[in-house]
């Protein structure tokens, strides 16, 4: 199976590798991934080498904690505008519903099932391509972030009830103690981390502050060192955020980078370009990259896209190339 991520999961990397004196640059090279891909939160890479490189940088850097050092680090800035979106929601359950439509899309490979047995709830999480290569860093960085994530949203500093990982037990648990709020119990059969029911029932409580850095951090660029993005790419990039969510219209986008609709279309129209022609080009682009790079099936990469049925994703991709997805997968792969 081939799976690919959002390059924004590497937030952070380069000072962190850089804090243990390796280059982050040469560590990307070793596992064949360009520069940009510590620039450009919006690039695919393949989840496999995520997981090397992680594995890598623990390696070089001999810290067996370095992918829980950095899931602890990144939080909701990970998944770019969607942070945003996220601060917008009314309850932590809610907020997760829509972590796991975007993680279903732009991390294909990690699975988060949610039990709600009372008077608990459980998130369990699933790497898919654990037989593929060593996921252990990955699987740390996955989990410290979630508990990170959940932490955000409530505006506190909210810390599981429990805490399970399918990691062998490492040396020293200072930074595990300290990230998950307890020693976790390692060589469990799933990776999950516990909360009380009422987890689900908590307000979203995101500090002026708190958003403000989210904005921040998608609306420039990768590791807010430049000066904000012209407003076609911050609406390119809230699109890509929204689609999966099933909820990628002109006012949610709006929401977004902070305009009104009509404003909104007045400074595209301005720019020569309109939201459809956007929306458009987003979905035909991102059909491309996951056709032409990963095994999604036709159906799910459809809904993804925000079309009710295959049909009729299936018709507008032949508008665009002449031939319908399953033909044009099936052109590059013989080509």
């Amino acid at each position: 199976m081939k799976y690919l991520c959002r390059s924004g999961a590497l937030l952070g990397f380069s000072d962190l590798a850089d804090s243990f004196g390796q280059s982050p640059l040469a560590l990307l090279e070793h596992v064949g991934l360009p520069p940009a891909t510590l620039r450009d939160p919006e690039l695919y890479i393949p989840y496999t080498t995520l997981a090397d490189l992680l594995t890598l940088a623990a390696q070089r850097c001999n810290a067996p904690d370095f992918g829980i050092l950095l899931g602890s680090q990144q939080g909701l800035e990970a998944v770019g505008a969607l942070g945003t979106w996220l601060c917008l929601q009314v309850r932590v359950g809610d907020a997760l519903t829509l972590i796991n439509r975007h993680l279903s899309f732009h991390a294909r490979g990690v699975t988060i099932d949610v039990d709600t047995q009372a008077p608990h709830v459980a998130l369990e999480m699933r790497l898919d391509i654990v037989n593929q290569t060593d996921c252990d860093q990955l699987l740390g960085l996955s989990m410290a972030l979630l508990v990170r994530s959940i932490a955000q949203l409530h505006g506190t500093e909210l810390k599981p009830a429990d805490v399970a990982l399918a990691l062998p037990a490492p040396r020293r648990t200072a930074n595990w103690r300290r990230i998950f709020g307890h020693v976790p119990t390692f060589g469990a059969p799933v990776s999950r981390v516990v909360y009380p029911r009422r987890l689900l029932d908590l307000p979203v409580r995101i500090d002026s502050a708190q958003r403000e850095r989210l904005n921040a951090q998608w609306r420039g660029n990768f590791e807010q060192r430049m000066p904000s993005l012209d407003l076609r790419l911050q609406v390119e990039r809230a699109i890509t955020a929204l689609l999966p969510t099933g909820d990628c219209s002109l006012e949610r986008v709006s929401q977004l980078v902070d305009l009104q609709p009509r404003t909104l279309q007045l400074r595209l129209q301005q720019a020569s370009t309109s939201f459809g022609q956007l929306l458009k080009a987003q979905r035909e682009k991102l059909a491309r990259e996951h056709l032409s790079r990963s095994d999604i099936d036709l159906t799910t990469l459809a809904m993804n896209l925000g079309y009710g049925e295959l049909a009729v994703f299936s018709r507008a991709f032949k508008l665009w190339t002449g031939q319908s997805p399953r033909a044009w997968r099936k052109a590059g792969d013989s080509g």
